[in-house]
């Protein structure tokens, strides 16, 4: 599967507000994209590449049920521009040097809230989801000692949690709780593809 530059601007745009859906003018609005470049674009998304569904009204949503590995990709596009920033530069080297130490083998780590949009964020909230909850502790405090060799442990608000719990808050779709927070304002650091698993598992 080989997406163009416009249908990754707009898989880029549709991923970060996972439960949201769009018409194809609020598309061609927030991405500055002409109508029918974006018209052409959508519709192998939706009936070749199954990566979008058109609901009765004609607006668009996010397939999270399938090509979790495209998903993956896109995410990774959306976390590189946001890593890049120079305003970010210590904060990548913090998560890229957690990441690279991190002894779990399947985790998920995304940054959540206020920091995602915000230039000067006074808190930046980031959920680690892991396979277990007997190791959220530790992974917490693993997290928090790389942070503080960044001098970024006072910004860092960090949530831990298993997958037992990711599944648990997936399935209250109207309670407010960090997973359906992040739904709609995260940054996939790392476990893009197994967040999407965890999604579609949890997330009837």
């Amino acid at each position: 599967m080989i997406l163009t530059k416009t249908q990754l601007k707009i898989m880029q745009l549709i991923t970060s507000r996972i439960t949201e859906s769009f018409s194809i003018r609020q598309v061609e609005r927030e991405l500055g994209i002409d109508y029918s470049l974006v018209y052409r674009a959508i519709k192998p998304l939706i009936h070749k590449y199954k990566l979008l569904t058109a609901t009765e009204h004609g607006r668009l949503v996010l397939n999270f049920r399938e090509h979790h590995n495209i998903l993956a990709y896109v995410e990774y596009l959306r976390r590189d521009e946001f890593l890049k920033k120079p305003r970010n530069t210590d904060l990548a080297m913090c998560l890229k040097a957690f990441v690279n130490k991190f002894k779990e083998e399947s985790f998920v780590l995304v940054i959540f809230g206020s920091a995602v949009n915000k230039n000067n964020p006074r808190d930046i909230d980031i959920l680690l989801i892991g396979d277990n909850t007997n190791k959220t502790e530790s992974s917490e405090l693993s997290l928090h000692n790389t942070s503080r060799d960044y001098m970024l442990d006072g910004k860092f608000h960090i949530v831990c949690i298993s997958y037992e719990s990711v599944y648990e808050m997936l399935g209250k779709r109207e309670q407010r709780n960090v997973m359906n927070e992040v739904l709609n304002k995260h940054i996939l650091i790392h476990g893009a593809e197994l967040f999407y698993r965890l999604l579609d598992r949890g997330r009837k």
